[in-house]
């Protein structure tokens, strides 16, 4: 989680350097300023002290909160910090430097270890990042003036607290790396990217109850959120995890890395990353693939429409289902709104008839629309519906209910700025009879052919659903 400030006089850090050399030590007493956002009350200052020191890291804890603990709870804390440091200052330092950069060394401070401030915080708050403890206090009065990650009291109980401190040293990483290097402020969703994926690279999440098992349940409750637009929850995070995971399958974690050395910011940078590193794909045509590929996750039909990781080798979201009557004419209409870099999953089934789907973009530029269609076997196909100039196409499905179990359309919009609408129209039509044979007129359903063609499996079925609708209709009693 990251908390941004821009300031126009970046050349201050030039012009009022600090010239002395400072080193906490332990019990130490320091009063931090806080994001309210935050912190369990909406506190804005906070007074805590130095418990531990590792060859890279401070610890401090506000005051009260160590305070209230028992003598074993401080000893269980003062060995989880004993762990963590240890892998901080042998693993993700090392690695996550080598793959993104330094973090400024020795920094605001002059100091080249970092702070680590645990201080209560708001439910399924974990931590955050501040740029503008990176500024002195002349120039930003709120500032820490300092390297510095701020982590939730409840996290040092957590096995998931190398992943927390992790996440949190990307952000770091990132102000160095690009606002005090090329002067701009990266896109938020892909500099929680980088920070999700960095989990990964450190090998994190090859245990039961990861930190990715949570990320996949966040996107899954809602993958439809948008990419790029940020509102700091959890679905924001679901997706932009996912989304990682699958560019750098493809792509290579060089794409996070270089996208780093530009001055570009968000898809720019990755389209910049892409080209340097001689691939033919842009971030569009990414996530076009990638919004296929959450849905059909299937490396028979092509690599690009899958994930390798086994981790997420079983990610399959679940589309809106949309069903349509069994027989006689109909007409669904469904209209929603997307937003900037999202897709949706449209299904349709239930029909005995030939079908007709029409597309309406509403004349909006920026959508590609994609549609699966799914035999009762199991196999399908998958086609691009290209669109007219008004943005509309049609798709006609004959063999509905009989060769044909169902279709999914997927429209995706990658416009940039603001949300989309369209509407996809379902028309089914009653097929003329020719063959009156095949129709079994003492059924209350329709079948697919004769009784007397059918095998002893299909009449089983048959009769398991004639049962079904006379105890429905209460004709039955059993």
């Amino acid at each position: 989680m990251r908390k941004q400030i821009k300031f126009l006089l970046i050349f201050f850090f030039c012009l009022f350097p600090l010239f002395s050399v400072r080193a906490d030590s332990l019990n130490q007493r320091v009063d931090f300023n806080v994001e309210s956002e935050y912190s369990v009350n909406g506190q804005t200052r906070y007074s805590a002290s130095l418990r531990k020191i590792s060859t890279k890291l401070y610890f401090y804890f506000e005051d009260s909160f160590w305070n209230s603990l028992s003598s074993q709870e401080k000893e269980d804390i003062d060995k989880a910090l004993t762990n963590l440091g240890n892998e901080f200052d042998s693993t993700i330092y090392s690695k996550a430097t080598s793959l993104y950069g330094s973090e400024w060394i020795p920094g605001v401070d002059k100091d080249s270890k970092i702070t680590v401030l645990f201080h209560p915080m708001k439910e399924n708050a974990r931590g955050y990042f501040r740029s503008i403890d990176e500024y002195e206090k002349m120039i930003a009065p709120l500032s820490n003036q300092r390297e510095m990650i701020y982590l939730s009291t409840d996290s040092v109980k957590s096995e998931l607290l190398n992943e927390f401190v992790a996440h949190e040293f990307v952000h770091l990483i990132e102000f160095n790396q690009k606002e005090r290097i090329y002067n701009i402020s990266e896109d938020t969703w892909l500099s929680e990217a980088r920070a999700e994926y960095l989990i990964n690279y450190l090998g994190y999440n090859n245990k039961e109850d990861s930190y990715l098992d949570q990320r996949i349940e966040d996107f899954l409750d809602r993958p439809t959120d948008s990419l790029t637009q940020w509102d700091n929850d959890f679905y924001d995070y679901g997706i932009v995890t996912i989304f990682s995971h699958y560019l750098v399958e493809n792509y290579g974690i060089e794409v996070f890395s270089e996208s780093l050395k530009t001055n570009k910011s968000g898809i720019e940078s990755i389209d910049y990353a892409l080209a340097k590193l001689g691939k033919q794909k842009s971030f569009k045509d990414i996530f076009v693939d990638w919004s296929i590929a959450v849905y059909l996750n299937d490396c028979s039909l092509s690599q690009k429409y899958c994930f390798k990781d086994t981790n997420l080798s079983n990610l399959q979201l679940i589309p809106f289902n949309n069903l349509l009557p069994l027989s006689g004419e109909s007409s669904l209409s469904v209209s929603q709104t997307l937003s900037p870099w999202s897709s949706h999953w449209q299904k349709f089934s239930g029909a005995r008839s030939d079908l007709k789907i029409e597309f309406d973009g509403k004349k909006q530029n920026n959508f590609r629309v994609f549609y699966i269609i799914k035999d009762f076997s199991g196999n399908y196909e998958l086609k691009e519906l290209i669109l007219d100039a008004d943005k509309r196409g049609t798709i006609n499905v004959s063999g509905m209910g009989k060769e044909k179990s169902s279709i999914v359309i997927i429209p995706i919009y990658s416009g940039s700025s603001s949300n989309s609408f369209y509407t996809i129209t379902a028309n089914t039509y009653a097929q003329t009879n020719n063959n009156p044979q095949n129709q079994d007129s003492n059924l209350p359903f329709q079948t697919n052919k004769p009784l007397n063609q059918m095998s002893r499996e299909e009449l089983l079925s048959i009769l398991l659903r004639l049962i079904i609708y006379l105890i429905l209709q209460g004709k039955l009693v059993i």
